[in-house]
């Protein structure tokens, strides 16, 4: 019997969480289990290399490929890595509508089918990067709607102040 390894397996693990957490109907089980999933994606880290990634959505890596060419699947690098790795929320998004594309009986154009789900609800979020070229911003900005561009300030604006006050009871602790 072949094993999993680990990161698909968590992988696994979070999409079946994602998956049941609408099913449980007391409040604090419902926390409890965030939390599991939210200590389960610190596990997976920032990115997912290509070829596991393209087992866990049962996909070449030629076809993660040409999502990722595309512009339709985010894509990070390791601070010193010329590798391309999925982007982790973006894989368990699409991770997640997929398995529900199998639910559901689909067994062709997953990617296709999951990547319309998503686009629904404004899937995947593409990530600001530090020092992005001038022609990238301004094809994002062409690409995108007023709507999309407030919810990412939305989003940077939730991050940057997680990171103040991380930084404020990190000062606080070492007075």
């Amino acid at each position: 019997m072949a094993t999993t390894p680990p990161v698909e397996r968590t992988i696994e693990h979070v999409v079946s969480l994602r998956r049941a957490g609408p099913a449980v109907a007391d409040p604090r089980e419902r926390r409890r289990l965030k939390q599991v999933e939210r200590d389960l994606r610190r596990a997976i880290g920032v990115g997912v290399p290509k070829r596991r990634a393209a087992a866990v959505l049962g996909v070449s890596v030629t076809a993660l490929d040409k999502w990722i060419a595309r512009g339709r699947l985010p894509v990070v690098r390791r601070p010193g890595s010329s590798r391309e790795q999925i982007d982790a929320d973006a894989l368990l998004d699409l991770a997640e509508e997929v398995v529900l594309a199998r639910e559901e009986g689909q067994t062709r154009n997953l990617l296709a089918t999951a990547f319309e789900r998503m686009a629904k609800h404004g899937r995947p979020r593409p990530k600001l990067r530090p020092n992005q070229p001038a022609r990238e911003l301004r094809e994002h900005y062409l690409q995108t709607t007023p709507g999309d561009r407030v919810r990412e300030v939305a989003e940077l604006s939730r991050v940057l102040t997680g990171l103040a006050v991380r930084g404020a009871a990190a000062r606080k602790a070492d007075a």
